[in-house]
């Protein structure tokens, strides 16, 4: 399998599962937990190269798939604290998952500067956690496609819960709807794919795919099959494009060619929706 086919097929999956979880990503008013949980990715990064200052006997610390699994973690703890946070509003959502965005980012940035003064290098991989990998191996082919696996089946099985809860979660608590439950797999399922698609993206960019799919399904329709529909094809759109343009203009990452692909797709929506006079969709 040659590298453009292993980046087409693992972008194709994380940009399925990415797509399926957009629509109601932005119905719940989620966008900016997306983001928050990407960012902590490179919070993650800083802990690694922190950590591997501290313990320099653990040469694992210093290896990509070391850093890989410590940010893996680390984007899980701050997740699921915006998730325990926001679930009963102890802070407003907003202001919580504000405070972890920029804390995260200020503390990758403290890692990568205490590494690379002591060092005097900087911290290994530290780019590819901002903008994504510059190739990628089978196992990342392997774990986006049992991640797109995973993420569909536990949507199709929740379909009826995780609509409810998206579209009115007070209400859906009083019909009977676990409602914790369900906040807390849907924070695992974005975290998840966020996870893996900080492979291909970075995780500046990655919080795009959870947002600008559902985005450009609710453009073209109101319907949620029609929408879910529209969401996926433009997804998958954008996620094989970046490949293809990388390898066509290498000077153009895979992450930034993914989000101007579905940023183009959006205008386009939006344009369309304009031009054939139908009813101004409800803002997102």
């Amino acid at each position: 399998m040659t590298a453009l086919q292993m980046s087409i097929i693992t972008a194709g999956a994380i940009g399925l599962a990415c797509a399926a979880l957009s629509v109601f990503v932005i119905l719940r008013r989620w966008a900016f937990i997306g983001e928050g949980i990407a960012h902590a990715g490179f919070g993650g990064a800083g802990t690694a190269w922190v950590l591997s200052l501290l313990l320099p006997g653990v040469v694992g610390l210093r290896t990509e798939g070391g850093i890989y699994c410590i940010a893996a973690i680390f984007c899980l703890i701050v997740a699921f604290a915006i998730g325990w946070l926001t679930r009963r509003e102890h802070v407003y959502s907003d202001t919580a998952i504000g405070i972890f965005l920029v804390a995260s980012i200020a503390w990758g940035f403290v890692g990568m500067g205490a590494y690379t003064q002591l060092q005097n290098v900087q911290p290994p991989n530290w780019s590819e956690y901002l903008l994504g990998q510059n190739s990628l191996r089978s196992v990342d082919v392997i774990a986006a496609l049992l991640m797109c696996g995973g993420v569909i089946s536990v949507m199709g099985l929740m379909r009826k819960e995780i609509v409810a809860f998206c579209f009115d979660a007070q209400m859906a608590e009083v019909a009977g709807v676990r409602v914790g439950v369900v906040h807390y797999v849907m924070i695992l399922l974005v975290t998840v794919t966020i996870v893996l698609g900080m492979r291909l993206m970075g995780s500046l960019l990655v919080a795009a795919l959870l947002v600008l799919p559902g985005a450009i399904g609710l453009q073209v329709s109101r319907k949620m099959g029609v929408v879910i529909a529209a969401a996926v094809v433009a997804g998958l759109i954008g996620a094989v494009a970046g490949p293809l343009i990388n390898h066509h203009w290498p000077f153009v990452k895979e992450g930034p060619a993914i989000v101007l692909v579905l940023v183009m797709e959006f205008a386009g929506a939006y344009g369309w929706r304009r031009m054939v006079g139908g009813a101004h969709p409800t803002p997102l």
